[in-house]
């Protein structure tokens, strides 16, 4: 069997793969290959869920999100966050960056931010190989941004690889999987460990 860290096992013997994740080389995680991603565009207080099994275990401090051919404009909120994921899809924030108004105003600009501690998160998250994790996106702006991602094809088959969910204005400590929609798109994003 393979031990490369690309496979993990959820409840009941069933087997998730990886999509691969070349940010394990330097400790982190990221959500798609950096090969070929295309311009997607969201809606302002979309969440942007992505799922990844980890491949490496380590601390992550800095998320990372990559705009591309529509730049943010009257922006009033942007938020990155990691959760750890259930079996069903259901996730659980763990840490979270700072609010920060200025992710998305530059076209095709990666914005890479530290994990915030404000209100009790830790500024380092240790990931765990093989345990499945979400990376989210939330940018509430009068014109949002478009971010890199990929199309996903069969989207709502499990295990299911991104979701998104509507109208929100922060990101929530806990989302049920009934409350998240399987999404034909996937961002990029990315988790780092300490510079």
């Amino acid at each position: 069997m393979r031990d490369d860290g690309y496979r993990a096992f959820a409840g009941g013997g069933r087997q998730l793969e990886d999509r691969g994740n070349g940010a394990a080389a330097v400790g982190g995680i990221e959500t798609l290959p950096r090969l070929g991603l295309t311009d997607l565009s969201g809606a302002s207080g979309q969440l942007w869920l992505a799922y990844v099994t980890a491949a490496v275990s380590g601390p992550i401090s800095r998320l990372m999100v990559a705009s591309s051919s529509v730049a943010g404009a009257s922006v009033t909120f942007a938020r990155l966050a990691l959760f750890t994921a259930a079996a069903d899809d259901s996730v659980t924030k763990v840490a979270q960056t700072a609010n920060d108004t200025t992710i998305g105003g530059s076209q095709y600009t990666p914005y890479q931010r530290s994990l915030a501690t404000a209100g009790g998160w830790p500024a380092e998250y240790v990931i765990t190989r093989g345990r499945r994790y979400a990376l989210g996106f939330l940018q509430v702006a009068g014109t949002p941004m478009n971010i890199q991602g990929a199309f996903v094809l069969d989207a709502a088959t499990p295990p299911v690889a991104t979701r998104i969910i509507g109208s929100q204005t922060d990101i929530a400590d806990e989302y049920d999987v009934g409350d998240l929609a399987a999404h034909f798109v996937m961002a990029y994003l990315r988790g780092l460990p300490p510079a």
